[in-house]
């Protein structure tokens, strides 16, 4: 339960620093990089979140190929999830209904900070993108596969006053660590949008319900990869 309260207590602070009406990269819409003047525009965006997961250690380790397992242990069971202001929703989805409903496809998925503070109340921190999510209930361990990005975007507003904290690498092993996964990335429809692809929000009013869904504008490109 303490680190649970830590964990609130976080997400807390990390609010007071985010404000995602004032950022210059978000538009009217709440999408990045979204046409709003296609046809078929249903409902605009009106807030973009971040979502918190803490482990009181773990492991990233490299493969041959150049990609990383991303192991957390000791999980808090549940996603914890706030909005950018002015909104600044906050809410809690149990770790297994958040990772079944948000989307880690592997042509889209999304950005994440990998955060390590350490006895100096500093931290350590890389930029990664996350796919395959697995989740045991019973030992506490939660596994990503991951990719170390050196080039990248954000649907929140909260990582743009992050960028100077990021760094070159994290170790192989460690204490305490905060994941900050970015908000739902663009979705592929099968029309209203020329590039099949929309923008998508977090679904979380409905409890039994928590997903990304298309929503706003649609999509620059050609399909919903990442260029």
């Amino acid at each position: 339960m303490k680190r649970l309260m830590a964990t609130i207590l976080l997400c807390l602070a990390l609010a007071g620093v985010v404000s995602g009406a004032e950022q210059a990269t978000n538009n009217s819409s709440g999408c990045i990089e979204c046409n709003s003047d296609s046809a078929n525009v249903t409902e605009n965006q009106t807030e973009t979140f971040i979502f918190i997961q803490e482990g009181s250690a773990g492991s990233f380790l490299n493969d041959s190929s150049g990609n990383y397992t991303l192991t957390m242990t000791n999980v808090v069971p549940y996603t914890i999830f706030f909005a950018d202001r002015p909104a600044r929703d906050v809410g809690f989805a149990p770790m297994d209904k958040f990772l079944e409903g948000f989307s880690f496809g592997a042509s889209n998925p999304p950005n994440a900070a990998i955060i390590l503070s350490d006895e100096n109340e500093t931290s350590d921190m890389v930029i990664v993108e996350l796919t395959n999510p697995q989740y045991n209930n019973t030992t506490g361990t939660l596994t990503y596969a991951a990719r170390q990005l050196k080039e990248y975007s954000f649907e929140s507003g909260w990582f743009q006053d992050q960028m100077s904290k990021v760094d070159a690498s994290i170790p192989e092993r460690f204490g305490r660590i905060v994941l900050v996964i970015d908000d739902c990335q663009c979705l592929q429809v099968w029309s209203g949008c020329a590039s099949e692809c929309r923008n998508g929000c977090w679904h979380w009013k409905d409890w039994d319900h928590l997903f990304c869904m298309p929503c706003g504008g649609c999509c620059k490109g050609t399909s919903c990869g990442k260029g």
